[in-house]
């Protein structure tokens, strides 16, 4: 597709960072938005949105280096830091921000499901415009079709062109986690509207993303992410399967502490 979406001189502007950008502009203008309604900290939420742009690309630096190519970085460990030339995991980032934002709630000593319920809220934003991302740098993609729909990358800069996928038509995954996103948030703002306990939020994202994108990655084609068993499942599914048992948890252990007022 379109891996720079301009150039300013000679130096162009990479899609994906720049929708990284876009992701947390939007994300954190909805988490205010929510926190006010709720009346929680708009210091804290900017604080764990400033907290999340450091964590997710340390977290998806360091799970693509340890998980997915460990190898190629042990032959000349300075390629850790060729930025670059890409190599950020989306599961990555999540471990990471969860991290992170559970140490700074401990450590200002607030309410840890209510911030997660609110961030958790506003976490599709997040998916749907670092997936625009991909779908603009190729990443990401879908394994070979005769079906439709289809897509094809004709330029030599994106990352399918480059893993020998060019000009081949591949199942359009990136839209499929995009338009998977927008479900999401919709299904996550009629659970908000009915919740009965703090961390159902977070919890409902956790199952609906692990059962989702559990499903959604039998379409991809970029085997580099880490495929075990014959072929049989990727790094993402057993990750999608603990997102769902940890949801799933969270469910079991918080649901009998209602919300005072509601049944």
């Amino acid at each position: 597709m379109k891996p720079f979406l301009f150039y300013i001189g000679s130096t162009g502007v990479p899609a994906f960072f720049f929708m990284i950008m876009v992701a947390s502009l939007a994300a954190t203008w909805a988490a205010l938005k929510f926190a006010g309604r709720e009346g929680l900290s708009d210091i804290a939420v900017l604080d764990m949105a400033i907290i999340a742009i450091v964590a997710s690309m340390v977290g998806a630096r360091l799970f693509h280096v340890l998980v997915e190519a460990p190898a190629y970085y042990w032959q000349d460990p300075i390629r850790v830091f060729y930025f670059w030339q890409g190599g950020f995991v989306s599961l990555g980032a999540f471990l990471g921000t969860i991290i992170s934002w559970i140490a700074y709630l401990r450590l200002k000593k607030l309410n840890t499901l209510r911030y997660f319920d609110l961030m958790a809220s506003v976490t599709p934003v997040i998916i749907f415009f670092v997936r625009m991302g991909c779908f603009c740098n190729g990443c990401c993609y879908g394994k070979p079709t005769t079906h439709w729909p289809s897509i094809i990358f004709t330029n030599p800069a994106s990352t399918a062109y480059a893993m020998h996928h060019g000009n081949v038509p591949l199942w359009p995954t990136q839209p499929f986690f995009m338009a998977n996103a927008v479900v999401m948030f919709f299904f996550l703002l009629f659970v908000r509207k009915y919740r009965k306990f703090y961390g159902q939020i977070v919890a409902s994202f956790l199952m609906y993303e692990g059962v989702s994108r559990f499903f959604l990655e039998f379409l991809r084609g970029d085997e580099d992410r880490g495929i075990y068993f014959n072929g049989t499942i990727s790094t993402g599914q057993i990750v999608m399967v603990l997102f769902f048992l940890g949801g799933a948890f969270l469910w079991w252990a918080f649901g009998k502490n209602k919300i005072e007022g509601r049944e």
